[in-house]
């Protein structure tokens, strides 16, 4: 008798999905990466490369010298090094700033009053580099202005000092007056001229940090945010996020928020605009004055690195209000728009204070940490430039807050406190201006958006609270071939980057589900229990996606 096999029936194959990303996010996404990674080099648009800078020619034997006699020797040789270098004849008429790698000079043309006047506050701030002026400078304006047309002839035009930070001299600084030509005997040009300091080899050692500084950037972009991708993309591919799309498109977001508020680099850029205040010093002559707008948006540009003091308060005092549970008074800044408005204030805030009567704040700033003998002769650009970080640390901070009352306000009040957080209109200034021009997110179905929700509910689950993270949510658009559309978008969010799971709160606390999930794309926060284990008092329990991965509805 012949045999007969039982043929086992045959299964379909499980459906493979095709996955891409969008092809315009690939490319802002390139822009995004870059300006990322060449934030430690942005100095240079402003700063000498290293190889540019050569050692100081002038003799700085004195520099430790503190007896009058050895200082009246440093301030004749050191303005006639300068005046020869910055005169009339070298610098044109229409220049009112001029730098190279190791000097520059800013030069104002005075009117003063011809028979003097006593009241210096009225012309102190008219001075080029008064923000910088140690109290003998000051002293020697005030008594400038103080004389007439014909004594001022008879004493000394120039009055030079010692520029230290914490101690350590940058730079000498000498002020100067001469006579214009072709014009009024009470009509002077002042200059304002600056030797600096910086050695070659100084300028090798920052230029080697801040490339240790990209290598780590690039590192963070990778491991933090970029690698979770693969992850989420082989998910897509086996398990997909709704059964009637056959492809998924993956909307790349912007790393901006986990980089820009990292603790690591934004203390290293704070240390980075201390320790080169020398440079500094230039960017706020540059600021000071509009006769030249090129060099004064050069200023601006340099000066909008003191938004680095703002990211590191934020990132700072988040344990603080985290430990006082103050989440609920705050609300997350734009990183991005933060960074865009530092721009826009710094240069004229620089300007401000050194064209009104504030400089003699600073110039009192500029002495308190020196011994009263050694006023006259230096100034110390420390408490002068941590006065300034401070202030613009506390504007996010203070944006934060007020932000949250207005939000709080307008909730009482009756208005919607509850954004569509499915939407790629609940996003930062720059997503939301380049997914303005396009259709992608009016689909059918639309999920996703849940981290939101439950910052609504509790903003103790906050990671960040003072720093949007919306930026790095990526959307996924799936793509029904029998309607011909994207039918179905979900919005994605990285949790290591923004929730936390309040493990050391039992009444909050997120407990990750026992039960794995390897059919889940997507990690998921519900109240669904999986396990015999009860349900937690917050009514959530997080669900881990498939591959690890990082990624939640």
């Amino acid at each position: 008798m012949s045999k007969v096999h039982a043929l086992q029936e045959s299964t379909p194959s499980p459906l493979r999905r095709t996955v891409v990303f969008c092809k315009h996010s690939r490319v802002y996404t390139i822009g995004f990466v870059l300006n990322l990674i060449l934030i430690p080099f942005k100095a240079y648009i402003s700063e000498p490369l290293p190889w540019t800078v050569k050692s100081v020619t002038l003799n700085t034997t004195w520099l430790d010298a503190k007896d009058a006699t050895s200082f009246d020797k440093f301030a004749t040789a050191t303005v006639a090094f300068l005046a020869a270098k910055y005169n009339y004849e070298t610098v044109p008429p229409n220049r009112v700033f001029l730098k190279d790698a190791n000097s520059y000079v800013l030069r104002f043309t005075l009117a003063l009053p011809p028979t003097g006047d006593d009241n210096c506050v009225h012309h102190m701030h008219r001075f080029p580099g008064a923000l910088l002026y140690s109290h003998g400078t000051a002293k020697f304006v005030c008594t400038f202005v103080g004389r007439n047309t014909t004594t001022r002839f008879l004493y000394p035009m120039h009055q030079c000092q010692y520029d230290t930070f914490a101690g350590v001299n940058f730079a000498v600084s000498c002020t100067w007056a001469t006579t214009m030509p072709s014009s009024d005997e009470a009509t002077y040009a002042f200059y304002h001229g600056v030797q600096l300091l910086v050695t070659p080899s100084f300028t090798w050692m920052v230029f080697c940090v801040r490339c240790g500084l990209f290598g780590f950037i690039l590192h963070t972009l990778w491991r933090q945010y970029y690698r979770h991708y693969g992850p989420l993309a082989t998910n897509l591919a086996t398990f997909g996020l709704d059964e009637r799309c056959a492809l998924y498109v993956i909307q790349l977001g912007d790393p901006a928020s986990i980089v820009l508020s990292h603790p690591f680099v934004s203390l290293v850029m704070v240390l980075d605009c201390l320790v080169n205040c020398a440079y500094a010093g230039a960017a706020n002559s540059r600021a000071s004055q509009l006769t030249d707008v090129g060099q004064f948006c050069l200023g601006c540009l340099y000066g909008s690195r003191t938004v680095w003091a703002s990211y590191m308060a934020m990132r700072y005092a988040t344990p603080l209000l985290k430990s006082m549970q103050w989440e609920k008074y705050f609300d997350p800044v734009d990183p991005g728009m933060m960074a865009l408005t530092v721009s826009f204030y710094a240069g004229p805030l620089v300007y401000l204070m050194s064209r009104t009567p504030f400089v003699w704040v600073f110039q009192w700033l500029n002495s308190i940490a020196l011994p009263l003998d050694q006023t006259e002769a230096r100034l110390d650009a420390g408490p002068g430039l941590l006065f300034l970080l401070v202030v613009l640390a506390t504007v996010p901070i203070v944006n934060s807050f007020v932000a949250q009352s207005i939000h709080r306000r307008r909730t009482r009040l009756g208005r919607s406190a509850t954004e569509k957080f499915v939407t790629t209109h609940f996003n930062d200034w720059k997503h939301r201006f380049l997914f303005r021009f396009r259709c992608l997110d009016q689909c059918s179905r639309n999920e996703g958006g849940t981290l939101y929700r439950i910052f609504g509910e509790n903003p103790r689950y906050k990671k960040v609270p003072l720093v949007s993270t919306r930026g790095s949510d990526c959307f996924i658009y799936g793509w029904d071939e029998t309607a011909g559309a994207f039918v179905h978008q979900v919005r994605l969010s990285l949790i290591h980057v923004a929730l936390d799971t309040q493990t050391t709160c039992p009444a909050l606390v997120i407990p990750i589900c026992p039960t794995t999930h390897p059919t889940y794309a997507a990690n998921v926060i519900d109240a669904q229990v999986c396990a015999k284990s009860p349900l937690p008092p917050s009514q959530k329990i997080l669900h881990r996606g498939a591959n690890n991965c990082q990624w939640m509805k």
